[in-house]
């Protein structure tokens, strides 16, 4: 399994991501976005790091 990151083309923004979650669920960005800051999801750089394969 490769671990190579996806090229440029395959990155979409954080508002295009958004607008997808809100259709799927068949909701609004806004709500999609008040939701998120309910369960408080940190952003990328402050996560931790797991080697699953150790």
């Amino acid at each position: 399994m490769s671990r190579e990151a996806p090229a440029d083309a395959d990155i979409i923004s954080h508002e295009e991501l958004t607008a997808l979650l809100a259709e799927a669920e068949g909701r609004t960005p806004e709500e999609i976005e008040r939701g998120a800051a309910e369960i408080e999801i940190a952003p990328p750089e402050e996560a931790t790091v797991v080697d699953v394969d150790e």
